[in-house]
């Protein structure tokens, strides 16, 4: 039996996958590239971590809402802002209740100005809540870190500012802390003393305590409270002018940098 073979019906079959092959195996390290081309640099990585458990009312989530929304527009914060330069910095909401109970709730933003500082409190006052349920600060830490290496900028300092009004009643949350540290975040907290669920001087003692020994961490970092929801707009405002300043000294990702 002679075989015969169909040169012309080979090449017509198979060149064009061969083509699509060789196309996709020097492709592919050009979209690698790409990839990181399009990491931009901004001077601060910040997640702010917000509570919405069960113990946060729809009141006090518009509290937190507008609280945030208002301290974006203040002329202290932009002008905190603009000092990181043209870098600025980029900035996400999470909201976090339960296990398994998180969600990115505003995107990712660079702001670098006041025009960008007021468009980033235009979508927090729109921000509706997404989520209720118990109180897993591990399971917040965890998935903001996550946010802060899954998105499209690469921060000289990094950071999570966790805000809350109660202890975390599912998961330990100091093994979470220990692996946001070890990745070169600096976790913040803001405690809210919940007036609906006062148990006393004992308790809100414990709540700083929890805080302090089991959430915050990193160089500089530090804890604030509010004595209310109705004090959080106040308590957050100050928060964040300290945490976009930053320390006088900063050992970031890109090197030790003194700050002006």
């Amino acid at each position: 039996m002679q075989w015969v073979f169909d040169c012309d019906a080979i090449r017509c079959r198979f060149v064009p996958m061969i083509r699509f092959l060789l196309i996709l195996l020097f492709a592919m390290p050009t979209f690698g590239f790409a990839r990181a081309q399009s990491v931009e640099r901004v001077e601060l990585e910040l997640v702010l971590a917000l509570d919405t458990s069960t113990s946060v009312d729809s009141e006090e989530f518009e509290l937190q809402r507008t609280g945030l929304a208002r301290a974006f527009r203040q002329k202290n914060i932009q002008s905190a802002i603009a000092s990181l330069g043209p870098s600025g910095m980029a900035v996400a909401v999470v909201q976090w209740a339960g296990p398994g109970s998180q969600t990115l709730a505003v995107e990712w933003s660079k702001i670098n100005s006041p025009n960008t500082a007021n468009l980033f409190a235009a979508k927090l006052q729109t921000m509706p809540r997404a989520l209720s349920g118990f109180t897993d600060i591990s399971g917040a830490l965890d998935f903001s870190t996550k946010q802060i290496f899954a998105n499209a900028f690469r921060g000289a300092r990094l950071a999570i500012d966790v805000s809350g009004d109660g202890t975390s009643d599912q998961h330990d949350p100091t093994a979470a802390r220990d692996r946001a540290l070890a990745l070169g975040i600096i976790v913040n907290g803001l405690v809210v003393f919940n007036e609906e669920y006062d148990l006393g001087i004992l308790a809100s003692l414990d709540l700083t305590r929890h805080y302090e020994n089991s959430v915050i961490g990193g160089p500089g970092h530090f804890l604030m409270t509010a004595e209310s929801f109705d004090d959080f707009a106040v308590s957050i405002e100050k928060k964040l002018l300290r945490e976009i300043i930053g320390p006088a000294f900063v050992h970031n990702r890109f090197g030790p940098t003194l700050r002006q």
